[in-house]
């Protein structure tokens, strides 16, 4: 007993300067953090976000831990934590800083550090427990947390959070390489340990999930394909040492299954409801170019005016990532892959090239702007793993190559002092052991390594924020919205504040946004009209915060409940919308492909004076059946906002018979009102069908055409465009004069102006169209007709009449020559 505790007590003696090493290479390298905890963060765009993130986590978990998925933003969206990173052990660190200090900002850049230091430690005890040398730990761990790579991303904590990788290998080697051949209770221990850091990895962020799955796999591959001595030791059979090794993976399954399954079930919920995932061009921009590896950032002490790229390129709002992991660490790493007397040395060069290869993403970049043609690795992987597609940043994947260059370098540092240190003094072998920590360090150095942002805190928190987090819950909604400027930087700062509050919104920002977000924000820029109100009110907004110099009108269903300064805040009472003056058609294009996908059109009328508004997460469910046909049930999205009228498209498939075929169909909005006996005929046809698409717009004159011309007389077209809703794609209009057997005299194609995507609902466009009639034209009845269509797309596009009645030619008057 006595042993034992002199044991832990030399351990602790150890391990004691070197977390003080630790610390102050933490304080250093993040110059100057530091001084700056309580109230600054490296910028208001990812900074923030991860600051709202690991508030949430420790929040949800002490207040309704089965609604931690559930965020405060994207109100009615389940799962919003799900569309980015969950941080849960960064949030469980984070809560007592949180709930000591009512200070957000300090729980996360506790966190933020607490990284760098749990790296270098991690690190320290993988290369401990493989060397027992202390200089290589200590070396290995300086590599592993301080490269060029984690100090560029001090905005992303997730980035920052690799430090429970070296504990999952060392614990996986222990776990592997123990003599026992059949389990025991000690064995579950390490069963669990290894589990526990893997699944403490996994949880800290998804990227590196995937890539503590993928070193793991590496590493057990390699294990089974060697020769082993222990096998040869105890004279085990190959079959009984292998099946002994699969039985203890199979045990750690189990025990990562039951810890990360359900955190991950959101993920998957929130894929199969959303499709998130990312397209392969969309790697290309966030990977590696060869040249990254060379370079280093500008205020790098050492080489910035050597190897500091000459022209910053910036992407997603970020300087691209430089590699350069330094002389020492590679010369280092180069010692230990041809020298070092460990076996398992090969494993780990294993993973640094494979993890380097996929760190240049689909196709080889030899700098930033000089791609090739050459396909890599990455690639065939995202074609073979779905779950590569939720991946963007194949640059991600140099976390791993500093976690094998480290190890690598840490076996090449005890090479090379191996011998030295017998032959020298105490202090001289302490020297040994720290002067290339300290080159490392000097190498990584920069001056400022950290941006620093101020952000409100405590005192400095705004009064409506104080005010809101005393009222009753209820839906807030802050306008102007989050990236409401696209000329600005992205500004996370009332996300930031939301920490103080936590009331739901339909606003908000994270790694991926739900595909309505944009559309609510859109209607919102037209704010104070009555359709953004509408959709204010379908949003189950109680709270409207407006950030405007003087108070708005007060009206009967909106009043000011609090004024703090800039900033006011007002009650919203609920929608009183008439359901039962929403009406609808079926419009139903022809001819149609038998046995093919089919496109029908719900056309929806609103003849209440209000707008008719919804939720985003609002569905249109359908059951549809040709003739005697079996019923055929789908979904579709609806516009949020119908002032007017709506067209939803509806697809179907058609049935496999030739002939006249009779459609039915039932419509419903999730409770709110239904249609049914909408019916419509459709010819099917063995022939190309027809492709339409119906705009939710008409076209008018807008002054009259005089009754005769002359020939040669100029003929001018004044024409009022009316959107009644969104218009998802540009459009040409085909402006054409026509004789009696409609046959085109004169025609103008273009696109009309203001253009139809950037068109707003219910706000008119003028344009004007000038025509020279021929001299030579003959007497007779002209019509003037307008005819939309999409040429790329083979596509034309229907307007619509006065009655809301599909054309796809409008007349719009007529005029005789004499």
């Amino acid at each position: 007993m006595i042993t034992q505790s002199a044991g832990q007590a030399s351990i602790l003696k150890r391990d004691g300067s070197t977390l003080a090493i630790f610390f102050v290479l933490t304080g250093v390298l993040t110059n100057p953090l530091v001084l700056h905890l309580t109230n600054a963060v490296e910028d208001k765009q990812d900074a923030l976000l991860n600051t709202w993130i690991i508030a949430w986590v420790g929040h949800a978990l002490i207040t309704d831990p089965l609604n931690l998925f559930n965020a405060n933003i994207f109100y009615p969206y389940r799962n919003a934590l799900a569309f980015s990173e969950t941080l849960l052990p960064q949030g469980l660190f984070a809560l007592p800083f949180n709930l000591a200090f009512d200070n957000t900002v300090l729980g996360y850049n506790l966190v933020l550090l607490a990284s760098f230091w749990l790296a270098a430690y991690a690190m320290y005890l993988f290369v401990y427990d493989l060397t027992r040398a202390r200089g290589a730990a200590i070396v290995a761990g300086t590599i592993f947390a301080f490269n060029p790579y984690n100090l560029g991303n001090l905005a992303q904590v997730q980035l920052l959070s690799f430090g429970w990788m070296p504990l999952t290998l060392m614990w996986l080697r222990r776990w592997l390489t123990t003599a026992n051949f059949r389990l025991s209770i000690s064995d579950f221990r390490l069963a669990f340990l290894f589990a526990l850091f893997f699944s403490l990895q996994a949880l800290s962020s998804f990227y590196y999930a995937f890539l503590a799955g993928l070193a793991v796999a590496l590493y057990v591959i390699w294990f089974f394909i060697t020769p082993h001595t222990l096998r040869l030791t105890y004279h085990a059979s190959r079959i009984t040492f292998y099946v002994s090794r699969l039985t203890r993976l199979a045990v750690s399954a189990i025990f990562i299954a039951a810890l990360i399954t359900p955190f991950f079930i959101p993920y998957l919920q929130v894929q199969r409801e959303m499709g998130f995932e990312r397209k392969v061009s969309e790697s290309e921009p966030f990977s590696a170019s060869l040249k990254l590896y060379t370079e280093v950032a500008p205020q790098n002490v050492l080489y910035g005016d050597w190897l500091a790229s000459k022209q910053v390129i910036y992407n997603g709002g970020y300087p691209l990532d430089n590699l350069f992991p330094g002389i020492i660490a590679v010369a280092l790493a180069i010692v230990g892959v041809a020298a070092s007397k460990q076996r398992e040395r090969w494993s780990y060069f294993l993973l640094l090239t494979f993890a380097f290869l996929l760190s240049l993403g689909p196709r080889l970049y030899l700098s930033p702007t000089t791609p090739t043609d050459i396909t890599l690795p990455y690639r065939w992987l995202y074609d073979l793993f779905p779950l590569m597609r939720a991946l963007r940043a194949p640059v991600r994947f140099d976390a791993l190559v500093m976690c094998a260059l480290a190890v690598l370098a840490g076996l090449g540092f005890q090479e090379s002092v191996s011998r030295k240190q017998k032959t020298k003094s105490r202090f001289l072998s302490a020297a040994y052991r720290l002067l290339p920590t300290a080159l490392i360090a000097l190498e990584y150095l920069a001056l400022p390594a950290a941006q620093i942002t101020p952000v409100p805190v405590w005192d400095a928190i705004p009064e409506y924020v104080r005010w809101l987090r005393a009222q009753p819950p209820g839906v807030i909604l802050e306008l102007p919205m989050l990236a409401s400027d696209p000329t600005k930087p992205l500004d996370l700062t009332t996300q930031y504040l939301s920490t103080y509050h936590w009331r739901a919104t339909p606003d908000g920002y994270s790694g991926f946004n739900p595909p309505r977000r944009g559309e609510i924000a859109y209607e919102m820029q037209a704010f104070p009209n009555e359709r953004a109100f509408s959709l204010i009110q379908a949003l189950d907004v109680k709270y409207l915060i407006i950030h405007h110099s003087a108070p708005l009108e007060a009206h009967g269903e909106m009043e000011i409940a609090k004024g703090f300064g800039d900033t006011w805040i007002y009650t919203v009472a609920p929608s009183s919308f008439e359901k039962q003056r929403l009406g609808a058609r079926l419009y139903l294009p022809s001819p149609a492909m038998p046995n093919s996908t089919y496109t029908a059109f719900l056309i929806l009328n609103n003849q209440s004076p209000r707008s008719f508004a919804i939720k985003p997460t609002t569905q249109l469910h359908i059951e549809a059946h040709w003739d005697n046909d079996a019923v055929q049930s789908t979904t579709t999205p609806l516009p949020l906002v119908t002032s007017y009228l709506s067209v939803i498209p509806i697809r179907i498939t058609t049935p496999a018979r030739i002939g006249e075929a009779t459609l039915n169909v039932r419509a419903a909005i999730n409770g709110i009102v239904a249609w049914s006996d909408l019916a419509g005929k459709v010819e099917i046809k063995n022939e190309e069908p027809t492709h339409e698409i119906i705009l939710p717009a008409s076209v008018r004159l807008a002054t009259p055409l005089q009754t005769q011309y002359a020939p040669g007389d100029a003929l001018d077209l004044n024409l009022t465009w009316i959107p009644f809703n969104k218009i998802d794609a540009y459009y040409s209009a085909s402006v054409r004069i026509v004789d009696a057997r409609g046959e085109k005299i004169l025609a103008h194609d273009r696109e009309p102006a203001g253009r139809t995507f950037l068109w707003r609902p219910n706000v008119t466009v003028n344009d004007a169209y000038t025509f020279t009639l021929p001299r030579d034209l003959a007497p007779g009845e002209y019509r003037v007709q307008v005819k939309m269509y999409q040429a790329d797309q083979g596509i034309d596009a229907l307007l619509l009449d006065e009655k809301f009645i599909p054309h796809e030619i409008i007349e719009l008057g007529k005029f005789t020559v004499k």
